[in-house]
C-alpha cells in the first residue's frame, strides 16, 4: 500500500503505532453517507467496495482484517422499535449463538468459525447487528475480524478483538431508509 500513500501524497511511512498495551486513537468511520458509524484505529487503512463493503486493517506484514457488509431487507409484516432480536432469529447463526438486546435498540448476533484459505487456518469472530426502521425495513450490519488462528493467544490480536467487540456495539445506524453514496 506505500504505493497507493504515494500516489495520494501520502508521506509514504507507516502512521504512528500505539505502543503495546496502550489504547490506540480511534477514527470514526461514517459508512456510506452514515448507514452505520463506528471506530476503529486511527492508523488502520480503508477500503471501499463500489458495489457495498468496506475492509479496514493495519498496514503491516500478519495483521488482521476488520470487514463490513451491510444489507436492508423488507419484512412481510410490521415491525416495531422492538423488533432487531426477531430480525436476528430468522439467520441460521441465532440457533448457535444468543441474541443480545443492546441498549440502543439493536440487537447483536457474535460468533467465531474456523476455515483454512489457501493453506492458512484463519479464526473468524462475526458481529451480526440488526437495526429496525420501522414499519417495513431493517438492516443488518455483519462485522467481521480476521486472523490467523495461531495469533489467537496474542496479545496484541485479543486487544484488537476486545476494541472492536466494544466499537461494533456502540455502531450508530441512521434512523432514515435510503441509498447513500460511498
Amino acid at each position: 500500500m506505500k504505493w497507493l500513500r504515494t500516489i495520494m501524497g501520502g508521506s509514504g511511512s507507516p502512521p504512528a503505532q500505539p505502543r503495546p498495551g496502550q489504547e490506540p486513537p480511534l477514527k470514526t468511520i461514517s459508512y456510506r453517507g452514515g448507514v452505520v458509524t463506528f471506530r476503529i484505529p486511527a492508523h488502520w487503512a480503508e477500503e471501499y467496495e463500489p458495489d457495498g463493503g468496506g475492509t479496514f486493517y493495519d498496514d503491516a506484514p500478519q495483521s488482521a482484517t476488520f470487514r463490513l457488509k451491510i444489507i436492508t431487507v423488507e419484512t412481510p409484516s410490521p415491525l416495531s422499535a422492538g423488533s432487531a432480536p426477531d430480525v436476528l432469529s430468522s439467520l441460521r447463526q441465532a440457533a448457535e449463538a444468543p441474541i443480545e438486546p443492546l441498549p440502543s435498540g439493536c440487537a447483536l448476533i457474535r460468533y467465531t468459525q474456523s476455515t483454512i484459505d489457501r493453506g492458512h487456518r484463519l479464526l473468524i469472530t462475526y458481529w451480526s447487528l440488526a437495526h429496525v426502521l420501522p414499519p417495513l425495513h431493517a438492516r443488518i450490519a455483519t462485522f467481521s475480524y480476521t486472523l490467523l488462528e495461531k495469533q489467537r493467544d496474542d496479545a496484541r490480536f485479543q486487544h484488537e478483538l476486545e476494541l472492536l467487540d466494544r466499537e461494533v456495539r456502540a455502531s450508530i445506524f441512521s434512523p432514515e431508509l435510503g441509498v447513500t453514496s460511498p
